[in-house]
């Protein structure tokens, strides 16, 4: 009896769209079909800190407030880290892409076992140097004693657990290039549901589980993650999704290692800086007057943004893969139409969200906090100034997501450079400081840095730099799954 494949159930169930629809549908439903899981998928990342964070805050105190105190510093390393994870995958996205767009499935075949290697070396080199110096780097990050020990032992877990969380990256990441998005997004839900029944359990010590704290809230993370994990390499190697990986693919290929490095590190960078960017940019906030009503409001607004980031990065991440396939195929006029009519629809939605937040500002403000008028006048300028820059935001996002498609990643770099560091940095200093505007200054800052790197997006968007394919033509690997299957006598299932 043939085996039923999942990529085959989902484009007939779930509406996944075909490799035909991507290269040559329609442009937008093609485009949301390829988001929206993705928007799911970043909606549940977010949920398993939230549940993390929920369940610690109901041990006795003061260990719920030295638990979740600890989750909030340990994350940003552990985000450094995983610098190198995004910046491959970026690398992935457009590699893969390219190929399939061109039709050489058997050289995505390879490029993806080649992420799988990456990630699988890197992810343990990484969690064993994690795991050494978490403590050290913890006592540099905070002068906050107390929750070193609570921290530590949370991320000695996670970096232990690094090689289950990177291969599950890889293959969120592969699929997504092919054009499937649904299967990352519905393991994803997998692992989710079992943190959700685990956390308690561990945290607490119900049934016949000891109780653990912080480390059962990493445990849980750990062990989750890797049932996703074994899940995924499962349909990886069943060939129950389009990619049908063999060993002989993760063979290391020092031609592809060196095109992964020439593609992932720019974005790595771009993602390490900006993670140090925002570092140094919460230092200066709590160098202002009222520090802890400026860092409140930054807080507080951060977090409306970052609701907004789910419906942008899920449309940046399809206009990469739309992009990397249009490439592939040499239609740089698909590419081209692609990467304008998402960025039209990401500037309407930004300019709607910006519209909202001058209109409703204090309404949104006194949702979050109540009692703190101070820190909802702080917070409500905020939101209103940082409206200026929303829609070029998008424009930013629009021509982000097609550069990291094409693999242009070092334009993506010097754009993110000029963001953080060219504008928004020195515009701080500047404002307010040199000028004495203290938090409207900062805020003045952040606006207009957005403002400048959408007019500087859309000039490298112009130029038509990005619409050269990375890929080499018909390479050494471009039919080998063919020739294997006759040399072996072998037929197609």
């Amino acid at each position: 009896m043939a085996d039923i494949s999942i990529s085959a159930y989902l484009k007939d169930k779930m509406g996944r769209p075909s490799e035909e629809e991507i290269i040559d549908g329609d442009i937008l439903p093609v485009l949301f079909k390829l988001a929206w899981p993705m928007m799911v998928a970043s909606l549940l990342q977010s949920a398993y800190n939230l549940i993390d964070t929920i369940w610690l805050g109901r041990l006795p105190p003061p260990e719920n407030t030295l638990s979740v105190g600890a989750i909030s510093v340990a994350w940003p390393f552990v985000f450094l880290l995983l610098s190198v994870e995004i910046g491959l995958g970026i690398a992935g996205i457009s590699m893969i892409s390219q190929h399939t767009g061109a039709k050489e499935y058997d050289e995505a075949y390879h490029d993806t076992g080649q992420l799988f290697f990456l990630f699988i070396v890197i992810s343990t080199i990484l969690g064993v140097l994690g795991f050494f110096i978490a403590e050290d780097f913890l006592n540099f990050l905070t002068q906050e004693a107390a929750l070193v020990p609570y921290a530590t032992a949370y991320l000695r877990i996670i970096f232990l657990g690094f090689p289950f969380l990177l291969t599950f990256a890889a293959f969120s990441f592969s699929l997504r290039a092919w054009g499937d998005t649904i299967t990352p997004m519905l393991v994803m839900a997998v692992s989710v549901v079992l943190n959700i029944i685990l956390d308690p359990i561990l945290i607490f010590g119900l049934g016949p589980f000891p109780r653990m704290g912080i480390r059962g809230a990493a445990v849980a993370t750990v062990f989750a993650r890797s049932v996703g994990t074994v899940i995924a390499v499962y349909l990886l190697w069943a060939g129950k999704v389009d990619i049908k990986l063999k060993l002989w693919h993760l063979k290391p290929d020092f031609k592809k290692i060196k095109k992964y490095l020439e593609v992932g590190l720019p974005a790595t960078f771009a993602r390490m800086e900006e993670s140090v960017g925002f570092i140094v940019l919460i230092g200066l906030l709590a160098m202002l007057p009222m520090q802890e009503e400026v860092l409140a409001a930054y807080g507080i607004g951060g977090r409306i943004i970052n609701i907004t980031f789910v419906f942008l990065g899920g449309l940046m991440m399809a206009i990469s893969t739309m992009v990397g396939q249009a490439l592939g195929a040499d239609k740089k006029e698909r590419a081209e139409k692609t990467t304008t009519r998402a960025t039209l629809v990401m500037i309407l939605f930004m300019s709607l969200v910006s519209l909202s937040f001058i209109i409703f500002r204090y309404h949104i403000m006194r949702f979050f906090i109540v009692d703190e008028p101070l820190v909802v006048e702080i917070g409500s300028r905020f939101l209103a100034i940082l409206a200026i820059g929303g829609p070029f935001f998008a424009i930013y996002q629009g021509v982000s997501g097609a550069l990291n498609g094409s693999g242009h990643t070092g334009q993506h770099f010097g754009l993110s450079l000029l963001r953080l560091w060219g504008l928004r940095i020195p515009m701080i200093l500047l404002l307010a400081f040199a000028f004495a505007l203290n938090s409207t200054g900062a805020w003045l800052a952040i606006g207009f840095s957005n403002v400048g790197a959408g007019i500087a997006a859309y000039w490298v968007y112009s130029k038509g730099w990005w619409k050269e394919k990375i890929i080499d033509k018909g390479s050494k690997f471009d039919g080998m799954g063919d020739r294997l299957k006759k040399i072996l006598g072998k037929k197609d299932d």
